[in-house]
């Protein structure tokens, strides 16, 4: 039977990669919705493509255009939070791909996971925001969580059949990004555009420049935590520059398992789309590893662990606060606003003035998100 996907964030990076495993898989998916942003063209071009029954887009106003063009008229045409919460409440689709930065794949991803269907996530707020409470929300309604990102896919595979009991140690690799072994002085002033370039992957603005800070391997420590029900302290970051290796497993029976493969998101894409069975994907030429080198990462000097283990230590609505904080923060070095080694410092001084909310739901937690963004303006504005 072929799966209809509904994706969060379809001009975004992973969106684009997901659509490719799809036009390359056709006789077992089909896509049946899509939201974007502002990349009008490019959305243009998938709906042309692959004809959604459903588009959303996050400007009212951008809708016009869509409307108007007769070769559109079979496709219901959305807007906002509203037209989100509508695709994550589509009974027809089977899988929801939640791609997008910020807090807005938060509702449909929940609305999605309560009509105990899959949905595939690589956007890192949901799990920031809601925490464990969407882990429970899938036991609860029979939804799955397939994680997107490499390192969290290639853990989930050497667990998922392991109890965590017989987990000593995890390791999730990090490439180091552009600036691994600077010092801070080194760093004062970098440019958004050497901070944007990193050695192995191409990715999105802000998960660049969080890779950068090593905010982004910070985080995932937060993520794996909540999906595999790890105690964080059992988490570690380790040095794999090539990123040829994603996650590693020791085993208290002294047993290490490496996952890894070539630095391709249709590879977690595609194992999270079609899982418990594996899809062909282009074979791997090991003779082009010629060594594989892991160091240790000495989270001491990475001020980003350090605050995403805070937050975790101090649970409720802390993990939320920092990712606010983080994204305004980038989002202002990328307008040259405040400098690179400025942007954990936000992130530190907001997270420092809140009082952490350990009950909240849905509604308060966007609420909350809300607040930490306004006062990492106000930090921003005091530099």
């Amino acid at each position: 039977m072929i799966k209809k996907i509904s994706i969060l964030g379809s001009t975004g990076s992973i969106g684009i990669q997901t659509l490719s495993v799809i036009e390359k898989n056709k006789q077992r998916f089909k896509v049946y919705s899509l939201s974007a942003g502002r990349n009008i063209d490019l959305l243009l071009s998938q709906i042309s493509k692959f004809r959604p029954k459903t588009v959303s887009l996050s400007k009212e106003s951008d809708t016009v255009l869509l409307k108007s063009n007769p070769l559109l008229r079979n496709i219901r045409i959305l807007s906002g939070d509203k037209g989100l919460a509508a695709i994550g409440k589509e009974k027809e689709s089977d899988i929801l791909v939640s791609a997008t930065s910020g807090v807005n794949s938060l509702t449909p991803t929940v609305e999605f996971l309560k009509m105990g269907k899959r949905v595939c996530i690589a956007s890192k707020e949901i799990f920031l925001l809601f925490g464990d409470r969407i882990t429970k929300i899938a036991e609860k309604y029979n939804g799955e969580i397939l994680p997107i990102d490499s390192e969290h896919s290639g853990l989930f595979q050497l667990i998922q059949s392991e109890p965590t009991q017989n987990i000593r140690r995890v390791f999730l690799t990090a490439s180091g990004g552009p600036f691994y072994g600077k010092s801070i002085k080194e760093l004062k002033n970098v440019t958004p555009k050497q901070a944007l370039k990193h050695p192995t992957w191409s990715m999105g603005e802000k998960i660049s420049i969080d890779s950068a800070t090593m905010m982004n391997k910070a985080i995932e420590i937060i993520e794996a935590s909540i999906i595999f029900k790890i105690p964080h302290e059992k988490i570690f970051p380790i040095l794999n520059k090539k990123s040829h290796i994603h996650a590693i497993v020791e085993y208290i029976d002294g047993n290490i398992a490496f996952s890894g493969s070539q630095n391709n998101m249709e590879i977690p894409i595609a194992y999270s789309l079609n899982f418990p069975a594996r899809l062909n994907m282009p074979e791997y030429n090991l003779s082009q590893i010629k060594n594989i080198e892991l160091a240790k990462i000495d989270e001491k000097k990475h001020k980003a662990f350090s605050l995403a283990r805070r937050a975790l230590n101090l649970g409720g609505s802390m993990p939320a606060v920092m990712n606010a904080a983080n994204s305004i923060a980038v989002e202002n070095f990328l307008k040259k606003k405040i400098k690179f080694t400025e942007i954990l410092n936000v992130v530190d001084k907001v997270m420092l003035r809140h009082k952490v909310i350990k009950k909240f739901n849905l509604k308060k937690i966007i609420e909350i998100n809300e607040i930490a963004s306004k006062e990492a303006y106000n930090v921003i504005s005091e530099l």
